[in-house]
Protein backbone atom coordinates (compact mmCIF):
# COMPACT_ATOMS: atom_id res chain seq x y z
CA UNK A 1 0.00 0.00 0.00
CA UNK A 2 1.05 3.54 -0.66
CA UNK A 3 2.28 5.47 2.37
CA UNK A 4 -0.59 7.51 3.85
CA UNK A 5 -3.33 5.39 2.28
CA UNK A 6 -6.15 4.29 4.59
CA UNK A 7 -6.28 0.56 5.26
CA UNK A 8 -9.03 -1.53 3.65
CA UNK A 9 -11.56 -3.14 5.96
CA UNK A 10 -10.39 -6.59 4.86
CA UNK A 11 -7.33 -8.00 3.11
CA UNK A 12 -7.50 -7.39 -0.61
CA UNK A 13 -10.41 -4.98 -0.23
CA UNK A 14 -10.72 -1.58 -1.87
CA UNK A 15 -8.90 1.31 -0.26
CA UNK A 16 -11.51 3.53 1.43
CA UNK A 17 -10.25 6.88 0.14
CA UNK A 18 -11.96 9.95 1.53
CA UNK A 19 -14.21 11.69 -0.98
CA UNK A 20 -14.38 15.33 -1.96
CA UNK A 21 -16.99 17.13 0.13
CA UNK A 22 -19.56 19.50 -1.35
CA UNK A 23 -17.77 22.84 -1.10
CA UNK A 24 -19.93 24.92 -3.45
CA UNK A 25 -20.57 28.43 -2.13
CA UNK A 26 -18.33 27.95 0.90
CA UNK A 27 -15.50 30.43 1.32
CA UNK A 28 -11.95 29.61 0.22
CA UNK A 29 -10.88 29.66 3.86
CA UNK A 30 -13.52 27.05 4.85
CA UNK A 31 -13.00 24.90 1.75
CA UNK A 32 -9.23 24.79 2.24
CA UNK A 33 -9.68 23.65 5.85
CA UNK A 34 -12.18 20.94 4.87
CA UNK A 35 -9.93 19.50 2.16
CA UNK A 36 -6.87 19.59 4.42
CA UNK A 37 -8.88 17.82 7.14
CA UNK A 38 -9.35 14.83 4.83
CA UNK A 39 -5.75 13.97 5.70
CA UNK A 40 -4.60 12.78 2.27
CA UNK A 41 -3.83 16.10 0.57
CA UNK A 42 -0.85 18.22 1.63
CA UNK A 43 -1.82 21.87 2.16
CA UNK A 44 0.39 22.98 -0.74
CA UNK A 45 -1.55 20.66 -3.08
CA UNK A 46 -4.74 22.67 -2.57
CA UNK A 47 -4.73 25.49 -5.10
CA UNK A 48 -7.10 28.33 -5.89
CA UNK A 49 -8.14 29.34 -9.38
CA UNK A 50 -10.92 31.46 -10.82
CA UNK A 51 -14.22 29.98 -11.90
CA UNK A 52 -14.36 32.47 -14.80
CA UNK A 53 -11.70 32.64 -17.50
CA UNK A 54 -11.58 36.47 -17.53
CA UNK A 55 -11.36 36.93 -13.78
CA UNK A 56 -8.21 37.24 -11.70
CA UNK A 57 -7.53 36.26 -8.11
CA UNK A 58 -6.23 39.01 -5.86
CA UNK A 59 -3.07 38.43 -3.86
CA UNK A 60 -3.04 35.43 -1.53
CA UNK A 61 -5.02 36.11 1.63
CA UNK A 62 -7.24 38.64 -0.16
CA UNK A 63 -9.53 35.96 -1.60
CA UNK A 64 -10.24 34.19 1.71
CA UNK A 65 -13.91 35.19 1.46
CA UNK A 66 -14.32 34.37 -2.25
CA UNK A 67 -16.83 31.59 -2.87
CA UNK A 68 -16.28 28.10 -4.27
CA UNK A 69 -18.04 27.33 -7.57
CA UNK A 70 -16.29 24.18 -8.73
CA UNK A 71 -13.70 21.69 -7.51
CA UNK A 72 -11.38 19.21 -9.16
CA UNK A 73 -11.81 16.44 -8.17
CA UNK A 74 -15.57 16.95 -8.19
CA UNK A 75 -17.88 16.33 -5.23
CA UNK A 76 -17.78 12.68 -4.11
CA UNK A 77 -14.61 11.99 -6.14
CA UNK A 78 -11.83 10.05 -4.42
CA UNK A 79 -9.16 12.16 -2.79
CA UNK A 80 -6.08 9.96 -2.84
CA UNK A 81 -2.59 10.49 -1.51
CA UNK A 82 -0.82 13.28 -3.40
CA UNK A 83 -3.96 14.40 -5.25
CA UNK A 84 -3.81 18.02 -6.37
CA UNK A 85 -7.08 19.76 -5.54
CA UNK A 86 -8.09 22.82 -7.57
CA UNK A 87 -10.81 25.04 -6.18
CA UNK A 88 -12.47 27.42 -8.64
CA UNK A 89 -13.52 30.64 -6.90
CA UNK A 90 -15.59 33.70 -7.65
CA UNK A 91 -15.92 37.04 -5.91
CA UNK A 92 -18.88 37.07 -3.46
CA UNK A 93 -20.61 39.71 -5.64
CA UNK A 94 -20.83 37.18 -8.51
CA UNK A 95 -22.84 34.04 -8.93
CA UNK A 96 -21.29 30.78 -10.04
CA UNK A 97 -21.29 29.79 -13.69
CA UNK A 98 -24.03 27.46 -14.88
CA UNK A 99 -22.95 23.95 -13.92
CA UNK A 100 -24.89 22.47 -16.85
CA UNK A 101 -22.54 23.88 -19.51
CA UNK A 102 -21.49 21.30 -22.04
CA UNK A 103 -19.35 23.37 -24.39
CA UNK A 104 -16.13 22.51 -22.53
CA UNK A 105 -15.03 26.14 -22.27
CA UNK A 106 -14.69 27.99 -19.01
CA UNK A 107 -17.27 30.78 -18.89
CA UNK A 108 -16.52 34.50 -18.82
CA UNK A 109 -17.93 37.22 -16.62
CA UNK A 110 -19.78 40.07 -18.34
CA UNK A 111 -17.43 42.71 -19.80
CA UNK A 112 -19.70 45.25 -21.52
CA UNK A 113 -16.91 47.53 -22.75
CA UNK A 114 -14.65 44.63 -23.82
CA UNK A 115 -11.60 46.05 -22.07
CA UNK A 116 -10.62 42.85 -20.27
CA UNK A 117 -11.92 43.90 -16.85
CA UNK A 118 -15.08 42.06 -15.75
CA UNK A 119 -17.87 44.56 -15.02
CA UNK A 120 -18.03 43.75 -11.29
CA UNK A 121 -14.62 45.33 -10.66
CA UNK A 122 -14.13 47.53 -13.72
CA UNK A 123 -13.39 51.08 -12.54
CA UNK A 124 -14.58 52.40 -15.93
CA UNK A 125 -17.35 50.01 -17.11
CA UNK A 126 -18.42 52.21 -20.01
CA UNK A 127 -15.02 53.22 -21.38
CA UNK A 128 -13.16 50.60 -23.39
CA UNK A 129 -10.09 52.89 -23.57
CA UNK A 130 -9.55 52.84 -19.79
CA UNK A 131 -9.27 49.81 -17.53
CA UNK A 132 -7.68 48.88 -14.22
CA UNK A 133 -4.25 48.54 -15.87
CA UNK A 134 -4.52 51.87 -17.73
CA UNK A 135 -6.82 54.15 -15.68
CA UNK A 136 -5.71 57.25 -17.62
CA UNK A 137 -6.31 55.63 -21.00
CA UNK A 138 -4.37 53.33 -23.26
CA UNK A 139 -0.72 54.31 -23.87
CA UNK A 140 0.10 56.60 -26.79
CA UNK A 141 -3.44 57.01 -28.06
CA UNK A 142 -5.58 60.10 -28.30
CA UNK A 143 -8.38 58.23 -26.56
CA UNK A 144 -10.38 57.47 -29.68
CA UNK A 145 -8.75 54.96 -31.97
CA UNK A 146 -11.84 53.95 -33.89
CA UNK A 147 -10.13 54.92 -37.15
CA UNK A 148 -7.74 51.97 -36.65
CA UNK A 149 -4.61 54.13 -36.63
CA UNK A 150 -3.77 53.19 -33.05
CA UNK A 151 -2.66 56.72 -32.23
CA UNK A 152 0.06 56.61 -34.94
CA UNK A 153 2.83 59.17 -35.35
CA UNK A 154 4.89 60.70 -32.53
CA UNK A 155 5.45 57.68 -30.28
CA UNK A 156 2.00 56.15 -30.80
CA UNK A 157 1.14 52.61 -29.87
CA UNK A 158 0.99 50.24 -32.83
CA UNK A 159 -1.89 47.86 -32.23
CA UNK A 160 -3.48 46.81 -35.51
CA UNK A 161 -5.71 43.71 -35.33
CA UNK A 162 -6.01 43.86 -31.53
CA UNK A 163 -9.03 44.59 -29.40
CA UNK A 164 -7.41 47.87 -28.28
CA UNK A 165 -7.76 49.60 -31.66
Amino acid sequence: MKKGAPCPREDGGAIPWPTMPNLVWKTWRTAHKEVAALGTVPADHIVASTAYVNDQLPDEGEYDDWRVCVTDPAKDGDVTVDTWVTIGLTHPDNSCPDSGRDDGDRPSLPDRDDDGDPDYHDPFPGDRHRNSSYPDGLPGGSGDSSDGSGGGGGGGWNCPRTRWC
